[in-house]
């Protein structure tokens, strides 16, 4: 039996939705692009929405609804990613997960290895299971293949599964492929994302 209800899913997604529109998206600004000389006229900001103790709750129990229907009822796995934007999805959904009895393991991947005492890359203590990859975005950045890479050299197993709130892709313009993966991670790696560019009219500036 499903832990959260479609109607629940379906009132929870309207509110996230209309926060991510409003709060989590900069619009019509112009504001200096990854590369040099390029220019963004939008980008998400999903970390306002992240420390947010109400939007993190929403998330966590979206998180819930999809991995229940796409990976799974068992919860089988524990989470990480790539500090700082995973870094407040990692806390807050293991948190609302024991609401719902589910218990999940979570733990972080630092950007750079610490340079002294452990000289640790990672912040919390990973188990046995496999690593389900989370992260705000996908197909924007190298942070889950850098996570990916970083555990891989570790020895850590996955799940062909990662979790995105956003996916920057639309479904006209890109590949199939490209929505159900991040460009940065293994083909077979489904992508379990919350919403794509369609859903706040927004186009990938690529296209």
């Amino acid at each position: 039996m499903y832990k959260i209800s479609d109607e629940q899913y379906a009132n929870v997604r309207a509110w996230v939705h209309e926060y991510i529109d409003r709060i989590c998206i900069v619009r019509d600004t112009s504001m200096p692009g990854k590369k040099p000389g390029t220019k963004y006229s939008w980008m998400f900001y999903l970390r306002r929405g992240l420390f947010d103790k109400k939007f993190i709750n929403a998330i966590s129990q979206m998180f819930i609804y999809k991995i229940e229907r796409e990976v799974g009822v068992e919860f089988d796995f524990q989470l990480s990613g790539m500090e700082t934007a995973a870094t407040p999805m990692l806390v807050g959904i293991p948190l609302i997960a024991s609401v719902y009895d589910i218990d999940i393991n979570s733990f972080v991947v630092r950007k750079e290895q610490k340079e002294y005492g452990l000289c640790n890359w990672l912040e919390g203590v990973p188990n046995s299971k496999k690593v389900l990859l989370i992260d705000d975005l996908c197909n924007s950045g190298i942070s889950m293949g850098r996570a990916y890479n970083i555990l891989s050299n570790m020895g850590v197993e996955f799940v062909p599964y990662a979790f995105s709130i956003v996916n920057k892709s639309n479904v006209e313009v890109h590949t199939q492929q490209r929505l159900n993966s991040d460009m940065y991670l293994p083909p077979e790696f489904k992508m379990v994302s919350l919403f794509t560019l369609d859903d706040f009219n927004l186009t990938s500036p690529s296209h």
